[in-house]
Order: C-alpha cells, then structure tokens, then sequence
C-alpha cells in the first residue's frame, strides 16, 4: 500500500507539472514549494544487524572489551560514542545483560554474539514485510529510522513455543497451565501423553478389525504396509507429483535395503547379546546383565571405531588412540560439568541440589527450545506464526536434501554406509574446528557455537529476488 501511495504521489505530480507547462498564463502564479523526499535515514543496521558480520564484529568487540575480553558496563559506555565501534546507538548494556549467561555482570563474545543474533532476529520479525530474509527500500529505511532513534522491537514469545514441538496457539493455551506462554517440564510431558493416547486410540480404532481392543501380530501388518508406502510417498516423491517416477522407486528401493541391512545388524547383535549375557535364559536381558551387555557393546562399537586397519582388534597404536579420545570426552564432561555447578549453584555449596539441577534442565530446554523455534521459523514463508503444510513438506524435502549431503560427507568411502571410524573422523573434524583455545576439548560456549552453525547447514535456501 505505501509504493501504491508514493507512485501516486510522483504521477499527481507529474500530471500538475504537465498542466501548468501547458495553461500558458497561470505559469506567471508563484510556484509552489517543490515536493521534497523524505531524507534517507542513516545506515545504522549493517554488520550489526543485517546484515550481521561476525567477523567485523568480533574484531570491534575484542576491542572495546580491553585486555580481558569482557565488556564491562564501564567499557560499553567508554565505547559508544567512538567511531567504527562495537556498540551502536542503539545498543543497551541492560539489553546485553539479559544474555549474561554466567551472571558476572560482565559479557563475553559468545554472549555478545547471542544478543546481536537475538536482535537481527527480532529486526526481521517486525520490519521483514515480504519475508524475504533481508530488508530492503521502505523496510530498511523505516528499520534504520527506528533504531537511530533508540526504538528496538522487543521479543516476544512465539506461540509455539515448546521445544522442537510446534504447537498452535489453542495446544498451548491448553496445556500451559500457569499460563506462562511456554510449556514447562511438566506441562509438556502431560501433552505428549495425551497426544500418545490420541494416537494409540486412532491405531487401535483403524487397524483393530476384529474389535477386541488390541492390535494382534495379523492386524500388524497392513499398519506397517501403510507405514512403509508413506514413508517411501513423503521421502521419496521429489517433484510432488502424488506418485513414484522410476528414478524416485530407485532411491526408495535403495534406502530401504539400507535400512534392512542395517536392522539384520541390529538383529543379529541382539541374539549375539542374548546368548552371552542372559545368565536366566528368560529371553530377557535385565538389571545386571543388560548392564554387562552394554559394555560389551560399547567395547565393541570402540573396537570398530578404532580399529584403523581392520583386523578387528586394537594394536598398540590404535590402544593409545583410544585412550587419548576417552581421555578428551572426559574432560569435556568435566568442562560441562563445572560450567554447570558454576551457573546453577545458587547456595554455593560446589554441587547441585535437585532443585538447582531442574532449574539447569529448564534454562537448557528453553535455550535449545527457542533456538529450534527461531531456525523452524525459517520455513514461515508467510509470516503468520505457524508451518503450514506446503510449508512443512518444503521443510522436510530440504531436511531431507542436507542430510543425504551430510551422509554422503561422511560417508569416505562411499559404500552407502556410515561406518564408526568414519563417524569418528567426522566428530574429530568438528571438533578441530570448533575448538577455539586448542585444549583438545570443546567447552560448553564452543559447542554451542558448533551446533547454531551446523544448524545453519540446514536453513532453507535463499529465495530468488
């Protein structure tokens, strides 16, 4: 409606330049004012929100943060008027607070990084009209008058807020029984058993011919015919066409030996646990012997994993490979573990409290929950809030497309397979990458930057101008 206005605009004006070119005698009357354009507003968003240059802004923060890498409150207000800084004129160190994720009232790069990525998001939310990822003409200029003038949108909670579980806003009025707008712990347990049962009911109610409430081995089997030729429609109908070209039957065909090859394994490592570790011979493996079992497994999947020449047992070379990898997981649970205690130890006593652990739980839910809800909200192509069903299928296809990538990345020696040593070598690559400080680990900060990023691998593509 505002370029329909403004091209209207510029033809009245044309047509009154027209008409008093050609009146002759009433081109002597005073001319009036000449229409002027709204002044372009500065340029405030770019590479700090869109876009959003991590690179420049890294080197501006490390910059304003001094010597200990922190940026205190004193150093954010030293640093807003200085030229080519990290704080804009829009920025608030009460703002930055909200995402002191250790409390010390002072924020790091990673912290920084979350609040400018929080505010991009919110920027788009509000002033992205044609959802297009970026803002241009009317969309930027009214972004950047706004925020020159220190007006920011504020978050607001998505009404799907649930985790990985989207839900539509009377699901979660529903089930939000302290009416937070968000579903707690609790509250989303009490959802997925009711939705549990919805779906044990219309099971039973479909493929329970002869009415006796359950669903017998006989009556299995047209469940899993229909399983299988959904599966094989939703993954494998590429051009959406309602049915199986030969091409698409050929990729179905392959994945499903895959998966059969794959459940024979499981299969016969099953029967391989059952007969050496079920001391009753019940056909059961519980308490202790499930125990055993596993690390018999796991001893195993080790073994696989580094057993680089594949003589099927680890030499000394391959031993000491191993003991450095175990030793590496160690102290990353033990990294993680302190960061816990440190953020979540509210009595300060060195250990957590069940209540102290359950408020970690939470704050990791929701931190995981609303980074789910932003990168599923990519798929929003018409910005009311919730996936529709083309646009759930666009973001399965595209789920589907990457992950074949990834497979095939891992995948070295291109046997249609993922082995545990290639499984292990790809892990080794991330966290090469990933780790920042060179210790051999990824702390908790690293790791989540490894997982927003690789999250990215899985974003829709850019849609055509």
């Amino acid at each position: 409606m505002k370029r329909t206005h403004a091209l209207m605009t510029v033809v009245m004006l044309l047509a009154a330049a027209g008409l008093s070119s050609a009146a002759g005698p009433a081109a002597t009357q005073p001319a009036k004012p000449a229409a002027t354009q709204p002044a372009k507003p500065p340029e405030v968003l770019k590479e700090a929100v869109d876009p959003f240059s991590e690179t420049k802004e890294r080197t501006r923060f490390f910059t304003a943060a001094g010597p200990d890498n922190e940026l205190s409150k004193e150093e954010f207000a030293a640093g807003r008027d200085k030229p080519d800084s990290f704080i804009r004129k829009f920025d608030t160190f009460e703002a930055m607070l909200a995402f002191d994720r250790d409390n010390n009232k002072t924020i790091d790069w990673f912290e920084a990084v979350a609040y400018r990525r929080n505010l991009r998001e919110r920027v788009l939310a509000t002033y992205d009209a044609d959802k297009d990822g970026k803002l241009a003409g009317e969309e930027r200029d009214k972004a950047n008058r706004d925020l020159g003038a220190g007006r920011v949108p504020r978050a607001s909670a998505a009404a799907g807020r649930g985790g990985f579980l989207e839900l539509d806003p009377e699901t979660l009025k529903k089930y939000d029984a302290d009416g937070d707008g968000q579903l707690s712990g609790g509250e989303r347990r009490e959802l997925w058993r009711a939705r549990g049962e919805q779906r044990r009911q219309e099971y039973v109610g479909k493929y329970d011919t002869n009415k006796d409430g359950t669903v017998d081995e006989a009556e299995r089997k047209p469940f899993l015919d229909d399983m299988r030729q959904r599966w094989r429609q939703e993954r494998f109908d590429r051009d959406n066409d309602g049915k199986l070209d030969e091409a698409e039957t050929a990729a179905a065909d392959q994945a499903e030996a895959r998966f059969e090859q794959q459940r024979q394994e499981w299969a016969r490592l099953r029967e391989d646990m059952l007969k050496k570790h079920d001391a009753d011979g019940n056909g059961r493996l519980e308490g202790e012997e499930r125990r055993a079992a596993w690390e018999d497994m796991r001893g195993q999947w080790a073994t696989r994993a580094f057993d680089d020449n594949n003589d099927g047992r680890l030499d000394e070379q391959e031993l000491a490979t191993r003991k450095v990898a175990e030793e590496q997981m160690r102290a990353t649970y033990e990294g993680w573990r302190a960061d816990w205690v440190k953020k979540y130890d509210a009595d300060g006593d060195g250990q957590l409290s069940e209540p102290e652990r359950q408020a970690g739980f939470e704050a990791l839910r929701k931190e995981f929950g609303d980074l789910a809800a932003s990168w599923r909200s990519q798929w929003d192509t018409d910005g009311d809030g919730q996936l529709s069903e083309p646009e759930r299928q666009a973001m399965r296809d595209s789920l589907r497309q990457k992950g074949e990538e990834i497979r095939k990345e891992m995948d070295t020696d291109a046997d249609g397979r993922v082995s545990p040593q290639e499984m292990r070598a790809f892990l080794e690559k991330l966290q090469k990458l990933y780790d920042a400080d060179g210790d051999g680990t990824l702390s908790p900060d690293e790791t989540r930057m490894m997982i927003r990023d690789q999250m990215k691998r899985f974003a829709p593509p850019e849609r055509e101008e």
